[in-house]
């Protein structure tokens, strides 16, 4: 959880509430429910199916591209560089998020996880968002094998 405020200086807020990393670990140790919510300011989010999202990410891993990408429910959500969003937006099946009014559910939050995390495995650093466009084709495939029917999100 630190991770997101000390290696990539993401705003976090559990619920409503703005926090700062040391309340995390109190917040979720005394309530399993509570969510931890991200801005969109550093990036923007680009959510679709759990399906396309994970048939996109084959498709990167084959170019070799790391794209953070979070898995919840039946959804999946990448992020990618600021203002970038707009290159997938008019596909049919995404939706995208960006700016402060933006938030998305972080892991720990119950039922959310990292499929690739926004942060260097190995190292203490951030990865380096890419823009939207290298997701554009791979997403393009993949919601081509999962059509609007079974990509709608839910807002």
């Amino acid at each position: 959880m630190h991770a997101y405020a000390e290696v990539l200086g993401w705003s976090l807020r559990i619920g409503t509430e703005l926090t700062q990393p040391g309340e995390l670990d109190n917040a979720f140790a005394h309530d399993s429910s509570a969510v931890l919510l991200g801005a969109c300011t550093e990036f923007d989010a680009v959510t679709t199916s759990r399906q396309a999202a994970t048939s996109a990410l084959v498709r990167l891993d084959r170019r070799g591209t790391a794209l953070p990408c979070l898995l919840c429910g039946e959804t999946g959500t990448f992020l990618v560089a600021r203002g970038s969003g707009v290159h997938v937006s008019a596909l049919a099946g995404v939706q995208v998020m960006a700016g402060a009014d933006s938030r998305i559910t972080l892991p720990p939050t119950s039922g959310v996880r990292w499929d690739t995390p926004p942060w260097h495995l190995t190292e203490r650093a951030p990865l380096k968002l890419p823009s939207a466009i290298v997701l554009l084709s791979c997403l393009e495939e993949a919601l081509r094998l999962y059509p609007r029917r079974e990509t709608d999100i839910r807002s």
